[in-house]
């Protein structure tokens, strides 16, 4: 890793807290918590949006890094999950374990797959729209969007509701809570697989 890389991964660890302490400061802000009409409220502000900014640019460059140099990624992605290699049984072991945190998240991706393409929905519909009799009707479909839509297709008609009992249409969380998990549990997976293993004789 040279010295622009070093550098860089210097300035984004160092500059995170600064971007905490001003996203607080932008949040008290935006809530009209501060006098905006003071100057130095102002210039703090204007800071704040230079550092969000050089802080974001800087964020991509050294993601781009990590995709593109192998040598940043052995430094500062091995050292982010923990990984040490000092002898070869430890090389063995580190095989083994990232075989299974890449199964193990791989299937969590297919389970998450599937969560996010089914639509369920259990409701009641008014008396004149009842099917032999019955008002409650139970609507499974299968959803399947590469582009993300506020509207999801494949639930049944609102307008024929008259009360729902149950809807599912889609994970509950955001892809950057999905994301997030999936780097824990990478890190977690794999460091838990390594443990088990040096105690396995």
């Amino acid at each position: 890793m040279n010295r622009i890389d070093a550098i860089l991964v210097k300035v984004f660890l160092y500059g995170l807290p600064a971007v905490v302490v001003f996203a607080v400061f932008s949040y008290a802000y935006n809530t009209g918590g501060l006098d905006r009409t003071a100057g130095v409220v102002s210039v703090l502000n204007n800071t704040a949006g230079l550092v969000y900014a050089s802080w974001m640019l800087l964020s991509i460059a050294l993601s781009i890094r990590l995709l593109t140099s192998g040598a940043v990624r052995e430094r500062i992605l091995a050292r982010l999950a923990f990984i040490r290699e000092r002898d070869e049984r430890e090389t063995v072991l580190t095989g083994k374990a990232t075989k299974t945190a890449y199964l193990t998240s791989l299937a969590i991706l297919i389970f998450l797959l599937c969560l996010s393409c089914f639509q369920v929905s259990i409701y009641r519909v008014p008396p004149e729209k009842a099917v032999n009799g019955k008002t409650g009707v139970v609507s499974l479909g299968i959803s399947c969007n590469l582009l993300d839509r506020p509207n999801r297709a494949g639930s049944a008609d609102k307008t024929l509701r008259q009360r729902d009992i149950f809807t599912y249409d889609g994970l509950p969380v955001s892809s950057t809570a999905v994301i997030l998990g999936l780097i824990v549990w990478q890190i977690c997976s794999y460091n838990v697989t390594v443990r088990r293993l040096i105690r396995t004789p």
